[in-house]
């Protein structure tokens, strides 16, 4: 077992989450220790998926201090914990399981992966263990602007920038990318941490 994989694991049980161990087994057994985290970018090596997770984890509980148990300007501000960290950090891409295939020296896309990304891996998470709110609006969010449904084209596309405004406060909160990250800015920081990491990598840096 190699040490990100016993670290994950590690920091995932540590949780203590109802479920947990069925996840880890998940995990194992459908190869997320062994994924590559894209085909050419990023982490496109055999473990690359589990060590980009994980470097994400590392640089979230970094910054994030200053905002435990809150620090949100919005009123609606969801406490945040340790893990709520661990568990979005180390599961957002838990959708990149099965998404590469081995060709040649490399990967390619995988035509039978399920569509989607962050709502792909809450679906994948939630069939183990129960999400709270502010782990749902993180993991969902992690891809920021990249996410957004005005983007179009060939990226995952799963959100809008901003909500219904003839909704409620109530009706609203959490739907949008704009309204996640005003009222919850560690949502805001785990998209800037998974930009921070990918280009460390793609970068050759820490």
């Amino acid at each position: 077992m190699s040490n990100t994989t016993e670290t994950i694991i590690t920091l995932l049980g540590s949780t203590k989450r109802e479920g947990m161990p069925t996840l880890i087994n998940y995990l194992h057994a459908n190869g997320f220790f062994t994924s590559p985290a894209s085909i050419r970018f990023h982490g496109s090596n055999s473990g690359g998926l589990a060590e980009h997770s994980l470097g994400v984890y590392w640089l979230l509980e970094k910054y994030a201090k200053n905002m435990l148990p809150g620090g949100g300007r919005g009123q609606l501000t969801l406490p945040v914990k340790p893990e709520n960290l661990i568990i979005a950090g180390l599961l957002h891409d838990v959708c990149k399981i099965g998404a590469y295939l081995a060709s040649g020296t490399g990967y390619r896309w995988n035509r039978a992966q399920p569509k989607g990304h962050a709502l792909l891996s809450l679906v994948r998470i939630s069939h183990h263990i129960k999400l709270e709110a502010i782990e749902e609006m993180m993991i969902k969010f992690h891809m920021g602007v990249y996410g957004l449904l005005e983007f179009g084209g060939s990226y995952a596309t799963e959100y809008h920038l901003r909500g219904d405004e003839t909704k409620t406060k109530e009706e609203r909160y959490g739907k949008s990318l704009a309204n996640a990250w005003y009222h919850n800015p560690i949502v805001k920081l785990i998209y800037l941490c998974d930009e921070l990491e990918t280009h460390f990598t793609k970068e050759g840096g820490e």
